[in-house]
């Protein structure tokens, strides 16, 4: 697990916290589409993942399929998968639906709104926020996730003071948020992703299957680490063996129970996933980011990018590009 903060910064990870929302019994609310909101925000190319972080009282959390949590102070819950969700300070209550313009309108760029909302009863205090990764290269991680998870955060993580740091008072007589503010709360909510996705895999079985299981298998993690750091590097099944510290054999069949694929394939998958997300960001031309990927031409650059996210270069690029 030593690895395990280097490769989650490969996914572009970031971080928001947007609304400090104080909840009084009975309140219950519904979310927009996660899709929704990255589309208003001119997040299209990113995967929109929404948490609620409780620093004090407690909530209910409920998907549409009736899955449930209860939440008390001092856990977070996620959703990977950016489903509407309700939080409530009872089940059965009727909610009321929060639209994508409505949180679109709350949100100011390194400021924090504050909420209030219900009744006169028990008061629950969240932070509401999402953490972004871009699509093409979080795939594989976030597909093996469940539809929600909660989590202690830990109190000697510097994600614990994700209340405080939304807290801190603004400039002197104005509404402008304190200096350096945004980029604090940046690293906070990452720290917190870190966390949820620790708590996670600390969950999963020992032998499962799988990318995230394999986090906890010392030769595959650090064999993802090493690809992700250095994908353009030309690796051999020997000399990533190598850099490991493992024998090819056992390499081959860490890589073949978790991914059913070979080193060398999935290296050719995370170069061409990587490339997706250059051509989303605008980065390079095409041409450019097929040699970066190995590529001899652009036509079989093409080809291979198709086989791995079912689309042509130009394709992605157009359903990537970010609309206001």
């Amino acid at each position: 697990m030593d690895d395990f903060s280097e490769l989650l910064r490969s996914f572009r990870l970031g971080g928001s916290a947007f609304i400090d929302a104080t909840l009084s019994a009975p309140w219950a609310i519904q979310t927009p589409t996660a899709v929704e909101l990255g589309q208003r925000m001119g997040l299209a190319s990113e995967r929109i993942i929404p948490y609620h972080f409780v620093s004090e009282g407690v909530l209910v959390a409920q998907l549409p399929d009736g899955a449930s949590e209860r939440v008390e102070a001092g856990e977070a819950i996620v959703f990977p998968h950016g489903d509407v969700h309700v939080l409530a300070s009872a089940h059965g209550l009727s909610p009321l639906k929060i639209t994508t313009e409505a949180v679109v309108r709350l949100t100011r760029v390194g400021a924090i709104s504050q909420v209030k909302y219900g009744g006169d009863g028990a008061t629950a205090s969240l932070i509401c926020g999402f953490f972004a990764c871009d699509v093409s290269l979080s795939e594989r991680l976030v597909t093996q996730l469940p539809r929600m998870f909660k989590f202690k955060v830990p109190q000697d993580s510097a994600a614990s003071l994700l209340p405080l740091a939304v807290q801190r008072p603004g400039r002197p007589g104005t509404k402008a948020p304190a200096p350096g503010n945004a980029g604090v709360l940046c690293k906070l909510s990452e720290l917190l992703f870190v966390e949820s996705l620790r708590a996670y895999v600390d969950q999963s079985p020992e032998l499962g299957v799988g990318w995230v299981s394999g986090l906890k298998d010392p030769v595959f993690g650090k064999a993802l680490s090493v690809i992700h750091a250095q994908p353009r590097i030309s690796w051999t099944l020997d000399s990533l063996a190598d850099v490991v510290g493992t024998s090819r054999t056992t390499l081959c069949d860490r890589f073949a129970q978790h991914l059913q694929q070979t080193p060398i394939q999935y290296l050719m998958a995370w170069r061409l996933r990587t490339a997706a997300s250059a051509i989303s960001h605008g980065q390079l031309m095409v041409k450019q980011i097929a040699v970066e990927a190995g590529f001899s031409s652009t036509a079989a650059f093409s080809r291979a990018f198709k086989r791995e996210l079912g689309r042509t270069p130009s394709e992605w690029s157009k359903m990537t590009k970010p609309t206001i």
